[in-house]
């Protein structure tokens, strides 16, 4: 994709967790289901420790959607980098970042998406760029909750 093209999202939180706690949540897309209620399926239909493939079904304004993205994860650098392989989307990449902060365990998620259809962009662009950052800020609260657990 062109740095020029699509729209680019990051939001982020500071956690009161240890940050290979928060990484762990991250990394355990397959129990997203029972904490985020905007997901409803994670599965992972391949996993080598360092590299998951996962087909995702997801629900914003009981709109389904539905993905099969590649995650790469460094555990050592607390990073999970995202493609989206196929669905609704031309381009959907991202980055989640764990570090450790002053002020606590910062976690943060950035996403650079395309939807491929300029004239529908037009139309539903604002809307679609609102409803993403409201999930990914659920997201990161589901997140938190979930690692303050144990």
């Amino acid at each position: 994709m062109n740095i020029n093209e699509g729209k680019s999202i990051k939001i982020s939180r500071i956690l009161q967790v240890d940050p290979s706690r928060a990484f762990e949540v991250v990394y355990d897309v397959a129990n997203f289901p029972s904490f985020m209620p905007s997901v409803t399926s994670a599965e992972v239909i391949s996993d080598d420790g360092d590299h998951k493939v996962v087909e995702w079904e997801m629900s914003i304004d009981g709109a389904p959607l539905i993905w099969t993205e590649d995650i790469r994860y460094n555990h050592e650098h607390l990073t999970a980098e995202f493609k989206a392989l196929d669905g609704m989307f031309l381009h959907f990449d991202g980055t989640w970042r764990v570090s450790a902060g002053e002020h606590g365990t910062k976690l943060e998620v950035s996403v650079l998406y395309d939807l491929g259809l300029p004239e529908i962009e037009a139309i539903i662009g604002p809307v679609l760029d609102e409803r993403i950052r409201q999930n990914l800020d659920a997201m990161l609260e589901n997140i938190e909750m979930r690692a303050g657990l144990q």
